[in-house]
């Protein structure tokens, strides 16, 4: 999954109105969007580590490079 990618899905996610997402990749982590504190949480599978990101380009930065680890390790 390319940045523009990761950054389009969070823009969709960013979009919906007055609820909470959570965007599951399948054996590899959770993403949470929570629309009322307009921040995103991103839970890792494998180690359990909760990460917070505080705005949209943060957390895409982070989704790449767990993304990008996981598709090298295959």
């Amino acid at each position: 999954m390319t940045l523009p990618e990761i950054k389009n899905m969070l823009n969709i996610l960013m979009e919906y109105e007055d609820c909470d997402i959570t965007h599951t990749v399948p054996g590899i982590l959770n993403l949470f969007y929570s629309k009322t504190s307009q921040t995103f949480e991103i839970t890792i599978f494998s180690t359990g580590e909760v990460v917070d990101c505080c705005n949209r380009d943060e957390a895409c930065e982070i989704l790449h490079k767990i993304i990008t680890l996981v598709q090298n390790k295959v």
